[in-house]
């Protein structure tokens, strides 16, 4: 159901989801996991509808975009890749992420045309063991509004834990189902949110004004992590 690498690179990710451990150099995911917990409540109830654009051959602005240019090599989406889209994923103890399709979004709400990125991934932040990330054995039909199949099964479920990167296609349905917490675990009547960093790796660039380009105005403090801009997305 699931393929799990210790840091290797899947031949084939369209194929399924494929999780890697200890994902980005241990000195650089603390820096994405200080600048992501540093930005606090900031745009907190719009989170998931601020999105980001990085285009292959651009240097990173960010420590985020820094870590993108360094998952690239594991995400492998292939030639046809023209940049990727990227969010922060803030959710409080308890609290689900609907299951839904990544798309693009505005596109969507203009034209009714569905389109979803090449790849779906999310590089978890904290640990958070109560609210894994299931996904789902369904993709959407040809109109966009119906799926298939209409009852699905579970593809996987992955936990939140830190340095951990899932990446899985880009129109399979999932979300955050949150299960009861023990007592013991480390995300029990936590105030902390559980943290991630999205990557959607696309062939096309999403519309704006939902996916628009990082000019630092919003989370400034993954400027004050971010390391010299010398490496470029997709040119090593």
């Amino acid at each position: 159901m699931i393929e799990l690498s210790p840091h290797r690179a899947a031949s084939n990710p369209a194929m399924g989801a494929h999780v890697f451990e200890n994902a980005l150099p241990s000195s650089l995911f603390d820096r994405v996991a200080s600048a992501v917990r540093a930005t606090g409540g900031e745009r907190l109830k719009r989170n998931y509808t601020t999105t980001f654009w990085f285009a292959m051959g651009a240097a990173p602005r960010n420590v985020a975009e820094d870590a993108i240019v360094d998952l690239l090599r594991l995400a492998n989406p292939g030639p046809d890749c023209v940049g990727v889209e990227w969010w922060l994923g803030r959710l409080p103890q308890g609290k689900k992420l609907r299951f839904h399709f990544d798309r693009d979004m505005t596109l969507r709400k203009e034209t009714g045309q569905f389109v979803h990125p090449i790849l779906a991934s999310i590089l978890y932040l904290n640990l958070f063991p109560s609210s894994p990330t299931v996904i789902l054995d369904q993709v959407p039909g040809p109109d966009g509004e119906s799926r298939i199949p209409e009852k699905p099964g579970v593809r996987a479920a992955v936990d939140a834990v830190p340095n951990r990167y899932l990446v899985f296609p880009g129109n399979l349905r999932h979300g955050v189902r949150p299960r009861a917490a023990a007592a013991d675990d480390p995300g029990h009547a936590t105030s902390e949110l559980r943290l991630t960093l999205l990557v959607n790796y696309w062939d096309r660039r999403p519309l704006p004004p939902m996916c628009r380009d990082y000019d630092g105005s919003i989370y400034p403090s993954l400027q004050h992590e971010a390391a010299r801009p010398l490496a470029i997305l997709g040119k090593s």
